[in-house]
């Protein structure tokens, strides 16, 4: 796919504020999956810096593809602005892991962005894996993601988020942290998450927010095929763990969110991937004991 082509099919950003994007343009990547015979394809893929993708490697047992996207870049500084684009052809399966952790660098008077679109076709599944994120001091970072199911098409994704590098001193000592997700079903909007995290003007360690604890994991599912009883095996992942808070609530139509509180990055990151096996065995009607995920 050529640079223009790219360009018309992924979202516009407004600039980022004061500071140069160090990589000269926007850092974009484009997936395009299909389905062949009951095993997916990367049909088509584009990236500039610092995006890569590694190759990807095949998973018989969920038959789900799995891609890793690393970044050439000791984080995100003042200026940035990513965009990725993901679009899952019909029945197509795909799982997108990060490689690491996400370090949002100290910024003068700007900020960073990034902007995620995901297009489910009927039938696909997609599963977004992402490593825990770390705003700096004085940082400022604004993320905004859209995902679009159709008829029988599936989302799944999880991020955590860190109150800084408290080991540092740094806990909640970054200017600004908002994140926007947006899920479409046959066009309706059917979910809308919008966190905007100022320690300025909010108290981010009271009741409400953080309250407490140093680091919040999220997990949200949709599907037109979820059935509420299985609330409470997921239900049962959690409710024994020490040291953590949760919640789980059904959105309006179709999906379910967890938000875990806790105290550590790779806690957290393993209690994901618990509540992610569970959702893949009752998807598959099966006792699953592990599935291809990167170690934390």
């Amino acid at each position: 796919m050529g640079n223009d082509s790219l360009k018309s099919t992924l979202p516009s950003l407004q600039p980022a504020g004061h500071g140069s994007n160090r990589f000269g343009r926007d850092s974009e990547l484009f997936i395009k999956t299909r389905a062949a015979n009951g095993v997916t394809l990367v049909a088509d893929s584009f990236f500039t810096a610092p995006y890569k993708i590694a190759q990807p490697f095949y998973d018989a047992d969920t038959r789900i593809l799995n891609l890793v996207l690393m970044s050439a870049s000791a984080g995100v500084m003042e200026g940035d602005c990513y965009r990725i684009k993901v679009h899952l052809g019909q029945a197509s399966r795909l799982a997108l892991h990060g490689q690491s952790y996400s370090k949002i660098h100290r910024m003068k008077q700007g900020h960073a962005m990034h902007s995620n679109t995901f297009i489910l076709e009927e039938g696909a599944f997609f599963d977004f894996v992402q490593k825990p994120t770390i705003p700096f001091a004085e940082s400022r970072f604004r993320s905004s993601s859209q995902c679009y199911l159709q008829n029988g098409s599936e989302f799944l994704y999880s991020e955590v988020l860190a109150c800084g590098r408290a080991k540092r001193g740094e806990r909640f000592a970054f200017q600004e942290f908002s994140n926007a997700c947006r899920v479409y079903y046959q066009g309706e909007l059917i979910f809308l998450d919008n966190q905007c995290y100022l320690p300025a003007s909010q108290c981010l360690e009271g009741i409400g927010f953080f309250e407490g604890y140093s680091h919040q994991a999220t997990l949200a599912y949709f599907s037109d095929k979820w059935d509420n009883k299985f609330l409470d095996e997921l239900y049962g992942v959690l409710e024994d763990i020490q040291g953590i808070d949760f919640g789980l609530s059904t959105t309006n139509k179709f999906g379910m969110i967890f938000r875990v509180l806790g105290n550590s990055s790779d806690s957290l990151t393993k209690i994901l991937q618990s509540l992610r096996v569970k959702i893949y065995g009752l998807k598959h009607n099966q006792c699953l004991t592990t599935i291809p995920l990167l170690a934390p």
